[in-house]
């Protein structure tokens, strides 16, 4: 139960609680216990149900080897399913304009700054594109809905970890290759990625001599659509 007590000291760390109301021996009107406002009832209850599932051990399990982000479902494994060792530029799909692309992301494709406007490419929903800084960087946005569309497969070697991109939350994905399976194309391994969501559409960025630093500065001329 240690690691069930520390995992809800740091869930409630977290959480923005109301401030402790005067603690006076006296009865107030019902309509003043700000207590008992939703928003409370809502983090008791959100607690008493991470709690049970903690608590238990497949529950907990699950919860530690698969989440979500935006059309993206990441999960840890033992040991990596088989995939192909390609570039990614095999698996762009084909060549579409940036009439289509915004039409089918509901807003223009976001980008870097480039010298040059770059050839985006259709695979499914998703609209990507590759581009040198100086070495090839895959970008790729896709709409998200309520189920994910890609999903990512990790190994023990392979870190993941919680990043901000501006004031949207994220994932870096760095170290051994994971395997990804796109849309429509047979799985692959892929390098060091960052993903985020923003205005309802998934961002991914890949390169395998990608930093974090560096992908977080990419990530920002992203969000400002240079």
């Amino acid at each position: 139960m240690a690691d069930l007590e520390r995992d809800l000291h740091a869930l409630a760390a977290a959480i923005d609680w109301p401030a402790t109301p005067p603690l006076h021996p006296r009865l107030e009107p019902r309509a003043r216990r700000a207590w008992l406002r939703p928003a409370a009832i809502a983090v008791v209850a959100l607690l008493v149900a991470v709690a049970v599932a903690l608590s238990v051990p497949a529950a907990r399990s699950a919860i530690l080897r698969v989440f979500h982000l935006g059309g993206v479902t990441v999960e840890r494994v033992k040991v990596l399913p088989p995939a192909q060792q390609r570039p990614p530029a095999r698996d762009l799909g084909v060549p579409v304009t940036a009439r289509t692309a915004q039409e089918l992301l509901g807003m223009p494709m976001r980008l870097p700054r480039l010298d040059m406007p770059p050839q985006l490419y259709r695979t499914g929903d998703a609209i990507s594109t590759l581009f040198a800084r100086p070495r090839p960087v895959l970008l790729t946005e896709i709409r998200s809905g309520d189920a994910a569309i890609f999903k990512k497969i990790l190994s023990a070697r392979t870190a993941a970890v919680y990043v901000q991109v501006g004031t949207v939350p994220g994932l870096w994905i760095s170290g051994q290759p994971h395997v990804f399976e796109p849309v429509a194309v047979p799985p692959r391994l892929a390098g060091n990625v960052l993903i985020w969501v923003s205005n309802g559409v998934t961002f991914r960025l890949e390169g395998r001599h990608l930093t974090k630093q560096d992908a977080l500065s990419l990530a920002r001329e992203i969000q400002r659509g240079t």
